[in-house]
């Protein structure tokens, strides 16, 4: 029986997939590939199996310590061509979807602070037509002769306007720059992890399979 059709788009799944593949020893066979890969996948919290010539495993809550902590869940399988082999991986990414997501939710932030912005300009422009349509100038209060003597400070003009650092700081209560800095800071985060990620990937299953598998004592 074959296997069902899964809905993909590979656009959509580039951005958290990391594939690639690492050339291999011919002679090596499938099991002894997967016997040596092992003790870099079976970490507390991994589950592995092997089916059709294809190892598929999942993590849950990896340690920081596991070197593949970043690949969340994957498949590993080897194709031969001729007369060499490769060992196919096809992973899964939480550190790439997260660093895909979170510029989207600063620029929300951002977007969110522009809009309050406009919103209380417009409403502060509105309020101030129609003050002075029917305001008049207000007294200043003057001090009495006691505060004058301590030196108390005179009571500050009514109809005063603000100044330019009060203006400045009405209008930094909303501000969205800190969203926009932030939303290019994961993007760069996410453009260097999707060149980063497979070479990672590729170096540590090279590297494992380097080595010799641990049998135990007889």
């Amino acid at each position: 029986m074959s296997e069902p059709r899964r809905f993909a788009i590979p656009f959509v799944e580039h951005i958290w997939r990391v594939r690639g593949e690492v050339p291999i020893d011919p002679a090596l066979a499938p099991e002894e590939a997967f016997a040596r890969l092992e003790p870099l996948l079976r970490t507390p919290g991994t589950q592995l199996a092997v089916e059709g010539g294809t190892l598929a495993y999942a993590k849950h809550n990896p340690a920081a310590q596991d070197a593949f902590a970043t690949f969340t869940r994957g498949r590993l399988w080897i194709e031969r061509a001729g007369a060499g082999a490769v060992l196919r991986f096809d992973l899964f990414s939480h550190a790439l979807l997260l660093c895909f997501l979170a510029p989207l939710l600063f620029l929300g932030f951002a977007q969110l602070a522009e809009s309050l912005n406009a919103y209380e300009k417009a409403a502060t422009e509105a309020s101030g037509k129609e003050d002075k349509d029917k305001d008049k100038p207000r007294p200043v209060k003057a001090l009495n002769p006691v505060d004058q003597f301590l030196g108390a400070p005179a009571p500050e003009d009514p109809n005063k306007k603000k100044g330019k650092e009060d203006e400045d700081e009405d209008e930094a209560r909303h501000a969205p720059e800190q969203g926009y800095v932030l939303a290019g800071l994961f993007f760069a985060l996410y453009l260097l992890g999707r060149w980063l990620e497979p070479w990672l990937a590729r170096r540590r299953l090279r590297a494992a399979l380097a080595e010799l598998p641990d049998r135990g004592a007889a």
